[in-house]
Formats: C-alpha cells, sequence, structure tokens
C-alpha cells in the first residue's frame, strides 16, 4: 500500500514550491482578467454574442500555434518560458488598462495576451514529473488540481467581482498585472533550466521535424484508450470553465436581477464545495478508481445546473411556504439567491472530481519525452473542440434565454458522463501503457 504523500513535503521541496505559487498567481490573475473582461463587454455591447467572441480572442491563438508548443517546449528549457509568459501578459493587462473602453481594442489585446499564455500551462504541467518522484506525482496532481480549481474559483467568484466593485477595471487590470510580475518571480527561482525532457529531445533539434513529431505523439496519445478517455475528461472540464464565465455575468443580470460584481456573495459556496471535494478526493478515486470519479463529479454539475436554471419557480413554491423560512429575515438575501447558493456549493464539490484523477492517468501514461506535447496536445484539443459550443453559448442565450441554455448544458454534460462510464473502466490505472511494458526500466 502507498505512503500517503501530505501537501506539506511537497512543498519542502523549493523548486515545487515556487513552481505552485508561479502556478497558482498566475491563474489567478488569468481567471480574473477573464471574468473582467466579460463583464467589461457585457457592458459595452449588451450582447451574449459578444462574450463568446472575446473567449473565442482567447482560445484563437493555440488553433494555428498549439500543434507547435508541445514540440518546442520538449526542446527548450521551460523556466524561462515560465518568466517571459508572465511577463508578456502582465504588459497586455497594462494595454487594457488603457484600452478597455473600445471592445475592438480588448479583442485585439486578448489575442496577444492569449498567445503568451499559450505555452504556460502545458510547461508547468509537463514539469511536474520532473521536480518530483513517482512515488509523490499523484499527490503533486492533487496540489496543482487544488491550486488550479481554487485559483478558478478565487479569480472568477471573488476577486474580479469585489475589485470591479470597488476599484473598477482599471484598479482590476492594474491588480492582475501585479500578479503577474509575481509569479514571473516565483517562476525565475524554479531553477529548472536545464530539465530532463530537454536533454532527452536534444537529438534532432530541427524544428522543421515539429509536424512531424506531433503526429508521433497523437500517435502515442490516441494508442491508449485510457489516455484519450483521460484527455477528453480534461477536454470537457477546461471547456466548462469557459462556459461558465460566459455564463455567469448574463445570470445575475437576467436571473437573479443584480450587477456580475455580486457573484462574489452568490457564488462563494462554490469555493467551500470545491475545498471539501478535493479533501474528499483520494477517498473517492481509491474507492471508485479515477474514471469513476469523474463520471460522479460530471453526473453531480449537470443536475446542479438543471438546479440553477430552475431557481425561478423553486423560488415560487418556496415563498407559498411558512414566512420563517424567508432568508431575508435572517441572512439578508432574497430567496432566490439563497437557491442559486445551494446549488453553487454542490457544484463546486463536484468540479473538484474532474482534473486531477485525469490528469493523473495522463502523467501516468505520457512518455516522458512527450510529456510537453502531450499537454500540448491537451490544450489545444480543449480550445478547438470548445470553439464552436463557445460561440453558440452566445447565440443561443440571446435567442432563448439563460435558462434553456443551462439545461441544455445539463444534457449535455449528463450524455458526457454516460460515455465515460461506458468507455473508461474504474481500474483503468492497472493496465500500464505500451512504453512501460517495453521499456519497464522508465517506469
Amino acid at each position: 500500500m502507498r505512503e500517503i504523500v501530505r501537501p506539506r513535503a511537497l512543498l519542502a521541496d523549493r523548486r515545487f514550491l515556487n513552481l505552485w505559487l508561479s502556478q497558482g498567481i498566475a491563474q489567478t490573475a488569468q481567471n480574473a482578467l477573464l471574468f473582467s473582461l466579460l463583464v467589461v463587454i457585457l457592458n459595452i455591447t449588451n450582447s451574449s454574442i459578444h462574450t463568446s467572441i472575446l473567449v473565442f480572442c482567447f482560445i484563437l491563438p493555440s488553433i494555428p500555434l498549439g500543434f507547435a508548443v508541445g514540440v518546442i517546449l520538449d526542446r527548450v528549457d521551460k523556466g524561462p518560458v515560465l518568466v517571459v509568459t508572465n511577463l508578456m501578459r502582465a504588459a497586455g493587462c497594462i494595454l487594457f488598462f488603457f484600452f478597455h473602453a473600445d471592445a475592438w481594442g480588448i479583442y485585439a489585446i486578448a489575442v496577444g495576451v492569449a498567445t503568451a499564455g499559450l505555452f504556460f500551462n502545458p510547461a508547468v504541467v509537463s514539469l511536474i514529473p520532473s521536480i518530483v518522484s513517482r512515488e509523490k506525482l499523484v499527490a503533486a496532481n492533487s496540489l496543482y488540481n487544488l491550486t488550479l480549481t481554487g485559483a478558478q474559483l478565487l479569480g472568477i467568484v471573488l476577486l474580479a467581482p469585489i475589485l470591479l466593485k470597488s476599484v473598477g477595471p482599471e484598479g482590476m487590470f492594474l491588480t492582475a498585472a501585479a500578479l503577474f510580475i509575481m509569479a514571473a518571480i516565483f517562476a525565475a527561482r524554479v531553477n529548472v533550466w536545464h530539465d530532463t525532457a530537454k536533454a532527452e529531445a536534444r537529438q534532432g533539434s530541427n524544428f522543421a521535424n515539429i509536424p512531424t513529431e506531433f503526429r508521433e505523439s497523437w500517435r502515442a496519445l490516441v494508442s491508449d484508450r485510457r489516455s484519450v478517455v483521460a484527455l477528453g475528461q480534461l477536454v470537457l472540464s477546461s471547456s466548462l470553465v469557459l462556459l461558465f464565465a460566459i455564463l455567469i455575468p448574463r445570470y445575475m443580470r437576467d436571473v437573479l436581477e443584480v450587477p456580475a460584481d455580486n457573484a462574489a456573495l452568490i457564488f462563494a459556496p462554490t469555493g467551500v464545495g470545491a475545498l471539501f471535494g478535493l479533501r474528499f478526493l483520494p477517498t473517492f478515486t481509491r474507492r471508485f478508481g479515477k474514471n469513476r470519479t469523474v463520471v460522479i463529479g460530471l453526473a453531480g454539475i449537470a443536475g446542479c445546473m438543471v438546479g440553477l436554471a430552475l431557481v425561478v419557480p423553486l423560488e415560487a413554491l418556496w415563498a407559498k411556504g411558512p414566512d420563517a423560512l424567508d432568508p431575508s429575515n435572517i441572512l439578508r438575501i432574497s430567496a432566490l439567491q439563497a437557491l442559486v447558493m445551494a446549488f453553487a456549493g454542490p457544484m463546486g464539490f463536484f468540479y473538484a472530481m474532474l482534473n486531477a484523477p485525469a490528469q493523473t492517468v495522463l502523467h501516468e501514461r505520457a512518455p516522458p519525452e512527450m510529456r510537453g506535447r502531450i499537454f500540448a496536445t491537451q490544450v489545444v484539443s480543449a480550445n478547438f473542440i470548445s470553439l464552436i459550443p463557445l460561440l453558440m453559448v452566445g447565440v443561443i442565450t440571446d435567442v432563448l434565454n439563460i435558462t434553456a441554455m443551462l439545461i441544455i448544458l445539463a444534457v449535455l454534460i449528463a450524455g458526457c458522463a454516460m460515455l465515460s462510464e461506458a468507455l473508461g473502466p474504474a481500474d483503468w490505472e492497472e493496465d500500464p501503457p505500451d512504453w512501460q511494458k517495453r521499456e519497464p526500466a522508465r517506469a
């Protein structure tokens, strides 16, 4: 039986500590920046279609460049990549400070910021196995995903709404720039200027081979069914974050009839639920297996989204009850807001079950010399596959309404849960990948 590795033991390693801090700060800044821009765009254009265009600008660079990112990361030192990408995004935040009143100016800057950040996440993820030992890999991935989820919630639910309400968009953009600079400082202290992936990739360093090497990594990925299922789950998880970011401002305005910057209060239970979910995640994975844990998370999210879609009729039923049950008598919030908070908490709990199990599968099954390409493939796939749905979300929301959109998404997520259950057995970790069977010494 494996010894349980505690986060404190991982953070005692200064390299991992600095990588973790850089990742957490940069992700928080990125999510807060995206949510703030969505609110600004919605205020300027009064259209969900334009918020979808903004998200499109953030994922657009990955389509022409994403296929080369992984190959490049497997050939260069990843430490400088982390530093440069954070500094470039800080510069982008300064540009937003000056040009945030013009929608088309925002779109242009967003493309530049997204291009700079395209290398960051794959570099962080592919560095983790180079820094921690194999027996600590599951714990490192759990901590990484705890930070990833925490950064999403902190940036989207707390930091951006609070700063938008208190200091406005200008203060938010300056804060994001400062956070990116802090992330660059911590990245410079990771001290992984000559990582193992680069050493293994030095042979044939001709960048003209990028298409060939990407095809090799793609074949290695799709030849392993468990890796394909895990990749699909990570793609869906990444897409859900973007979809929530698009829908929350419209949901706040159309359903709750309050400004979007009040999301910090209404959706705060999401963060509490996620913390509980991550706390119990190891127990779930030991009992149900990695794949079934993700299935449970997807099914739970689908149910919570149905609940969020039906808060108005549920509030009408609640109003027929005794006055003592009216939350405004105690909490100073309406019954409608209380219902949203009641569904937001469990949704955070179930979302916490998505990333870590699937990412651990990819870490365990990806050949070491292809990790950069494999995780870049994840990012490219997530952006490419989610491109049409993200654009359609804005159109459907404008044509129908936010409630119909939530119901549609809930049905699609439930379908993905059933597909994952059918394709991914609960005991998938017991069958090693082909490269480990051929070269057991590398495991």
